[in-house]
């Protein structure tokens, strides 16, 4: 069971001034996001975090509804909703793992089959290639050669590409990346011991081959390779902080493609 990574169910009641969450997702594409929970409202106490993603509301699944019809299937029960959601860990690991993102597994937690394993911090996972080495032990002379061919294959089982789920720390992910004019690809060139990117199981050398899409709280300056230094990140929190309101944040024409809605 990965215990930690599961669903969540949350049911609420709508208050005085909404059920207190904003819901966005982005036109032309599927998929309805929490952008916003206000603090001490019913969403904040059914236990919703921004980032998570809406799975099912009253029942049904909405991962290939738009926007609208999430929106009026949250507002046909008039006095409260319930919304399955996942943080973008348990939705990686489901998706890594594909199974269907149920309601049962907000209960019971997500069963991991074969040689999965989770690992909590950083949040990383792997999923061991799926080779059956169950066969039952033999005393006999053919015992040698069959325990060869279990050696050969428990080798090969770590043989396989690495899915590394970083969250960034105090001073960032932990590792530097790097390319070569000559060459095609991006490759790892160091890791910070002890950082997220360490324990996430990411090494000297590995090459990038896939980011995954739907990456929540992205640092805008990370694309472009620059880091920025905890005194600068403290500034820029505290200047942030500093203009956050009980109100929806400030539109970024950025994103003009994407909708919104508050609940």
């Amino acid at each position: 069971m990965a215990k930690d990574l599961k669903p969540r169910l949350c049911c609420m009641s709508k208050g005085d001034n909404g059920y207190g969450f904003h819901l966005h997702g982005e036109k032309g594409k599927n998929g309805q996001f929490i952008r916003k929970v206000e603090a001490n409202s019913p969403a904040e106490a059914a236990g919703m975090h921004a980032g998570d993603r809406v799975v099912e509301v009253n029942g049904v699944n909405v991962e290939k509804e738009t926007h609208h019809q999430v929106v009026q299937r949250i507002k046909a029960v008039e006095k409260e909703t319930r919304l399955l959601v996942v943080d973008k860990e348990t939705d990686e690991l489901l998706r890594g793992l594909r199974l269907t993102c149920t309601e049962e597994m907000a209960h019971s937690g997500v069963s991991v089959p074969g040689q999965a394993a989770v690992k909590q911090n950083g949040t990383a996972w792997k999923q061991q290639l799926a080779l059956n080495s169950e066969a039952p032990k033999r005393m006999s002379r053919t015992h040698s050669s069959e325990s060869r061919k279990k050696e050969s294959r428990s080798q090969m089982k770590e043989l396989h590409p690495r899915l590394c789920v970083l969250i960034r720390g105090e001073s960032g992910y932990g590792f530097n990346l790097h390319s070569e004019k000559s060459k095609p690809g991006q490759y790892i060139r160091s890791v910070d011991t002890g950082s997220p990117a360490d324990i996430a199981g990411l090494k000297p050398q590995d090459r990038l081959i896939e980011i995954k899409e739907n990456v929540v709280h992205q640092d805008p300056f990370a694309e472009s390779g620059l880091s920025l230094s905890p005194t600068a990140a403290e500034a820029k929190e505290k200047a942030h902080a500093k203009r956050a309101k009980k109100r929806a944040p400030q539109m970024d024409w950025n994103k003009k493609h994407e909708i919104f809605s508050n609940f």
